[in-house]
């Protein structure tokens, strides 16, 4: 991954935590492999010997009552505890007016690790007290928010698998079988994309499985799109051009060598939106790791939208 200069990254200034804080614990209890019970007790405690009053929100319907309640207090920071879906689901409730402090709970963490945030209870506590705050971009895949990426087609169709059989907790080991399964029976519906680029010119193209990112990384730590950076105001749109089987299988080889971008058969375009359609049947969507519907879908991006916790970073 291309490091960043102090130059390429947009700050606010740090803000000292003080006494008279409220921060909404927000707390998914099913996010990654195993229960972290005890991490939850300990965040809250952390919140506590911050001189902070932890309110704690279990549920996406609990948050959007409490957030659209005219006579609640706004905090002053949101803690996701969760994954990537949990930290883009609060952003799209709160629509970036309030910062969002992640603590890695989940099955991937891919945003968490990409902005180097801690899951030592030390280090998130000095990060969550000095408070310095990323401005980064989100995407939006129709009316849902987005933090890395969106991707419609073969992927997308193995998150919707997966999730429809959930029941608690995930481990990478849920999506091995489904993904077996669709190399075998998944039908590939072609998909069109027109793409509004960074000049503002458009261009049209299609393929049969598409991603949007916002940062460079993916699942396992794959670099699909290495120019992708959260601050620039694009999307970095791939799309892979072939079908069936072993086309798919020489995507993940390539994915797992790093070398997926180098591809002739993979288009990357850097844009400002892109119209998605199906030409054939409905075609799955996800973002962040969760399903997002069907396609046809607008995708855009929102510069500077999202102020999320992060550490202090070292100078060069």
């Amino acid at each position: 991954m291309p490091k960043e200069s102090d130059a390429d990254v947009t700050f606010t200034e740090t803000r000292q935590a003080t006494a008279t804080e409220t921060a909404w614990l927000f707390i998914n209890r099913i996010a990654g492999s195993f229960d972290k019970s005890q991490s939850h007790m300990r965040l809250r405690a952390l919140l506590e010997e911050l001189g902070m009053l932890p309110v704690e929100i279990n549920s996406p319907d609990q948050l959007k009552g409490m957030w659209n309640d005219p006579a609640q207090v706004r905090p002053d920071v949101i803690v996701s505890v969760g994954g990537d879906g949990t930290a883009a689901m609060i952003a799209g409730v709160t629509s970036g007016e309030v910062p969002i402090a992640i603590y890695p709970a989940g099955t991937e963490n891919v945003l968490a690790k990409y902005l180097q945030i801690p899951t030592d209870f030390t280090a998130f506590s000095k990060m969550l007290s000095k408070r310095f705050v990323r401005q980064i971009d989100a995407g939006k895949c129709g009316d849902r928010t987005f933090m890395l990426m969106a991707s419609v087609g073969f992927e997308a169709e193995i998150v919707h698998h997966v999730h429809a059989r959930r029941n608690g907790h995930l481990t990478k080991f849920h999506y091995v079988r489904p993904t077996f399964q669709m190399l075998a029976q998944y039908e590939y519906p072609r998909i069109q994309l027109d793409i509004e680029l960074a000049d503002g010119t458009r261009t049209q193209t299609e393929g049969y499985w598409a991603f949007a990112f916002n940062v460079p990384r993916y699942a396992l730590g794959f670099e699909v799109a290495p120019k992708a950076t959260p601050d620039d105001g694009l999307l970095d749109i791939c799309v892979f051009t072939r079908k069936g089987f072993w086309s798919t299988g020489a995507y993940i080889t390539s994915l797992l060598s790093g070398s997926i971008s180098e591809r002739s058969d993979v288009q990357i375009f850097q844009a400002r939106s892109a119209e998605i359609t199906s030409l054939d049947a409905p075609i799955p969507l996800q973002t962040d790791g969760d399903p997002a519907g069907f396609t046809d879908v607008r995708l855009a991006v929102l510069p500077n939208y999202l102020p999320l916790v992060v550490p202090k970073r070292k100078a060069r």
